[in-house]
Formats: C-alpha cells, sequence, structure tokens
C-alpha cells in the first residue's frame, strides 16, 4: 500500500535543507558586508544565488564576491555555489 507519510517526507527534508542553506548563505553575506538580507531577498537556482535587493547591497556583495564563495564552500562542502548574481 502506498504511504503518504513517507512520500512526503521527501519533500520536507528538501524544503528544510533549503533553508538551512539560505541561513547559511545569509550568515557568511552578513559576515563580510555587515548587511542582513531576509531569505526571501535570495534564491538559489542552478548553483547561482540570486539576490533581489538594491543596486547599492548588490555592490557591497560584489566587492566580496570571491571571499563569501570560498566561505560559502569552506562552511558547506556537500553543497556548491558557484556565482552570486
Amino acid at each position: 500500500m502506498f504511504n503518504i507519510e513517507k512520500y512526503l517526507e521527501k519533500f520536507s527534508k528538501n524544503i528544510h535543507s533549503s533553508k538551512l542553506q539560505k541561513e547559511c548563505i545569509l550568515g557568511v553575506i552578513k559576515k563580510y558586508t555587515q548587511i542582513q538580507l531576509s531569505p526571501d531577498e535570495i534564491e538559489i537556482k542552478n548553483y547561482i544565488v540570486h539576490t533581489k535587493t538594491s543596486p547599492a547591497v548588490l555592490n557591497k556583495i560584489f566587492i566580496y564576491k570571491s571571499k563569501i564563495l570560498e566561505d560559502i564552500a569552506l562552511q558547506t562542502p556537500n553543497f556548491k555555489i558557484v556565482d552570486i548574481k
């Protein structure tokens, strides 16, 4: 018999891991830029972090882009981010 609970558990795990990834990325961005973004302001697609914020904030993030990407790679070795846009 089909167990709906186990089926839905797969989606729950993916949502939870996505939240953890966003929290990690937001923490690293805050560490280097001292800017607190909300989880709604970033989106992860195809290993790229897309930010939905003002141009001034984007410029500050791009100044520290290489350091942010290195720190994300060190903190989450099983999770890959290749760019921030």
